[in-house]
């Protein structure tokens, strides 16, 4: 993938390195393994969770239900006895959320903005109709499979590769990845060339959907409880990262390596706030601080100002 496409730079590569040598530099603690495999963990959700963020910004789009449907997930699993069950129901319920978010914009033609928070509320709702407080039970080895850490490596770090590995095979080696990125650069001109615009568009929400649920599903099982709140977060954070990682948010730009990065620094900064006592309240306000500095730094021509 070239760098225009990519949206790649050495700001966005080189800003996690940096803040990781500052926390690394000031910080004994940072350096602690204790704190590296927490890290590690709780990086990992928000990274899951902005990769599919990611393939809605392609087509120029945007998915604010993601925390919404994992705080949904968790509610499933922690509600049901069989592992498989409630993974299998949680996907099923996240497919459906994707198909109708992905009908809205695409064939409706409601604002995305508007269509998923519409539908952000409704499973928000639904969430407190399944649990309403938290709890419940994760299975055993739902819990161990996303436990702390086997042989001295964190078990966050295999669902980060294969969340970076199938998100990057895709949108670098297949048709798809090309579609995505025809659709949010240009649709009509990729619709006149033979590019099925709409169900790419529709793809893009039913998979962002579903990397929301992988992600809720790691969650729950790192917290081994179930909680309709889990994930209010991340919907925000989902596209702070994209945003830091040079993904335009107009569509047409971005790349798996870039929203890594942005999910990095994001992390890095969290976790630097939490070392030295700053108020988690401080963590939103940090979040949509970078959120807005992210997107006023894209170029105007890009972003249509």
């Amino acid at each position: 993938m070239n760098a225009i496409r990519s949206g790649l730079s050495r700001t966005i590569v080189g800003l996690p390195l940096l803040l990781a040598l500052l926390l690394a530099a000031t910080s004994e603690d940072f350096r602690q393994a204790r704190n590296l495999t927490n890290f590690a963990g709780q990086i990992a959700a928000l990274l899951i969770a902005s990769l599919g963020q990611l393939f809605t910004t392609l087509v120029g789009g945007i998915d604010l239900s993601v925390g919404a449907l994992m705080s949904l997930t968790s509610c499933i699993v922690a509600t049901q006895g069989d592992p498989v069950a409630g993974i299998a129901l949680a996907l099923a319920a996240g497919m459906l959320v994707g198909l109708v978010n992905g009908w809205g914009v695409a064939v409706a033609g409601v604002h995305p903005l508007i269509m998923t928070l519409g539908t952000a509320t409704c499973v928000q709702g639904l969430c407190h109709f399944v649990l309403p407080i938290p709890g419940g039970q994760v299975p055993a080895a739902l819990a161990a499979a996303a436990g702390t850490t086997e042989a001295g490596l964190p078990l966050s770090l295999p669902w980060c590769v294969a969340a970076i590995a199938a998100v990057g095979v895709l949108l670098g080696r297949t048709r798809l990845g090309l579609h995505l990125h025809a659709v949010g650069s240009q649709a009509r001109s990729a619709y006149l060339n033979g590019v099925p615009a709409r169900a790419v568009v529709m793809f893009a929400y039913i998979a962002c959907s579903v990397m929301a649920v992988v992600a809720g599903i790691y969650l729950t099982a790192r917290v081994s409880a179930g909680d309709p709140a889990l994930g209010s977060a991340f919907a925000l954070e989902s596209v702070a990262a994209v945003a830091l990682g040079g993904v335009q948010l107009t569509g047409g730009v971005g790349s798996v390596a870039g929203v890594t990065a942005g999910a990095l620094t994001l992390g890095l900064l969290t976790n630097g706030l939490n070392l030295f006592g700053v108020s988690p309240f401080m963590r939103g306000v940090l979040t949509g601080c970078l959120l807005l500095a992210a997107v006023s730094l894209q170029r105007r021509r890009i972003v249509g100002m």
